[in-house]
């Protein structure tokens, strides 16, 4: 087995800023995962090749030119946010008459850098099961991967590590060479090298280059089966992130408001192109009566005897209509989150949310069911005054408007939590300056049939209110379930 692992240093690359022609044979827009050919392409530089050579003599890179195609541990392409492609003026090397800026006798340029790649994973291996090499060949390639400075662009510093045994530290999702696989690597052959050379040379010559020129091979892989960030849920998607730090259950407003707001800021900032509108879906805002849109939901720690209400955690819920381009987006935003600030009342550190299974409250699972019986974690805001207190009809139409089809069978309700750890909430933490004076409580919902969630009802639905949780009771030895 030969193994090369690689660390992406600043937890990103940048591969494919303009053309690659000599190794891929076309231009590149972001190249995920890092091909074979590229990591052949960053040996080359790391010592040269003929004359150029300085610690090797270049004949250990004939056993990856003859070499099959590598398996490739790295994270699944939904695991991977990419920035927009946005132009540039840089300064054009050439003299000229006129000046830019601080630069006497130089003119700008547009420069369009190549499409940025942060994986959820900043590792990544290679490994060809079925290659062995005597001992000089390993050392002569440790010697070139050591001095192997970054891979793709410059500015995607990297370390590299050669060895004879399995990843040490790379993702368990592997993309394995299949020709019936979706996704397109290039990848090294025999004369691969020689290739290389010749486009050195013509460079080097300042002869332009053209894609007929050069010779490529590609091979198909068969991408991983994604872990993403998103997990679907209701038919809508559950983008999920983490707190380094617990805060106070009787914060919800707070901590959703807080999301939403920031999630609107980077998504504007980040996402969308200059003077373009953020979609309705996101904001609520002139959408048809009705009709569903993202929700910023608290998750809190509740329903175990030691439950505390802490929240762990916040989502993202985005229904299915919302599209996979905005989907991508709240991805791309979530990426880039680092911390919820509102300015004495709330601080904390945030994480995507990358498959942990600790605190349980952060798992999108823990809020799936499906399930009959449901119970609040927070209290549901009643959607309109109904004395002494709504029945099963108005809660029922309360959880068609939040999207449930299931018939409502049963409600109960409660001026306390029903559930340990659920939130007791004060008028003002509940209500907060959006519902003044509009009645709330705790309540257990039960559906004619199992029921997907997030379930959440209620008038301030959207900011985490009447978010529940699966309340069925356990099922007994033989398979039944009481209560």
């Amino acid at each position: 087995m030969l193994t090369i692992e690689v660390e992406l240093l600043h937890g990103t690359i940048r591969a494919g800023e303009s053309n690659d022609l000599a190794m891929t044979g076309a231009d590149s827009r972001g190249e995920w995962p890092p091909s074979p050919a590229r990591l052949v392409a960053a040996l080359v530089a790391g010592d040269g090749t003929r004359d150029r050579c300085r610690v090797t003599d270049g004949t250990e890179l004939r056993v990856l030119e003859r070499a099959a195609p590598p398996i490739i541990h790295a994270d699944p392409t939904d695991d991977v946010a990419r920035s927009r492609l946005r132009e540039r003026f840089v300064v054009v090397n050439d003299k000229a008459k006129s000046a830019v800026q601080e630069y006497p006798g130089r003119t700008n340029g547009v420069e369009r850098p190549g499409t940025r790649l942060s994986p959820r994973h900043p590792r990544l291996a290679y490994v060809w099961p079925d290659v062995e090499v005597d001992e000089d060949t390993m050392a002569a390639l440790r010697s070139r991967a050591a001095r192997v400075g970054y891979l793709g662009c410059a500015d995607s510093p990297v370390r590299l590590r050669v060895h004879d045994g399995p990843p040490s530290s790379a993702p368990a999702t592997t993309w394995r060479p299949d020709p019936s696989g979706e996704a397109t690597l290039p990848v090294p052959f025999d004369g691969y090298v020689e290739v290389l050379d010749a486009a050195y040379d013509m460079f080097t010559a300042g002869t332009s280059a053209r894609r007929s020129w050069f010779r490529s091979e590609h091979a198909r892989y068969a991408s991983p089966t994604p872990t993403s960030v998103a997990s679907p849920s209701r038919e809508g998607t559950m983008v999920a992130l983490r707190f380094e730090r617990p805060v106070s259950g009787r914060r919800v407003l707070t901590v959703t408001e807080t999301l939403r707001e920031a999630v609107l800021d980077l998504y504007q900032r980040l996402v969308a192109a200059e003077g373009e509108e953020l979609p309705a879906v996101l904001h609520g805002h002139a959408t048809p009566v009705g009709s569903q849109h993202a929700h910023f939901l608290a998750l809190p720690d509740v329903g175990h005897e030691h439950a505390r209400g802490r929240i762990h955690g916040a989502a993202i819920w985005l229904p299915p209509h919302a599209g996979a381009d905005v989907v991508e987006g709240v991805r791309q935003v979530v990426w880039n989150l680092t911390e919820l600030v509102r300015p004495g009342a709330l601080e904390v550190r945030v994480h995507p949310w990358s498959g942990e299974s600790r605190p349980w409250a952060v798992v999108p699972r823990r809020w799936y069911g499906p399930a009959r019986r449901w119970v609040t974690a927070f209290p549901v805001i009643h959607e309109r005054y109904v004395r002494p207190h709504p029945g099963l009809a108005h809660v029922a139409e309360w959880s068609r408007h939040a999207g449930i089809e299931a018939p409502l069978v049963d409600v109960e309700q409660s001026r306390v939590p029903l559930i340990p750890g659920a939130a007791s909430l004060h008028p003002r933490e509940a209500l907060g300056t959006r519902y003044p004076r509009m009645p709330y409580s705790h309540m257990r919902l039960t559906f004619d049939r199992p029921v997907t969630g997030p379930v959440f009802i209620g008038r301030g639905r959207q900011f985490g209110l009447g978010l529940c949780v699966p309340d069925d009771p356990p099922a007994t030895e033989d398979g039944d379930r009481r209560g």
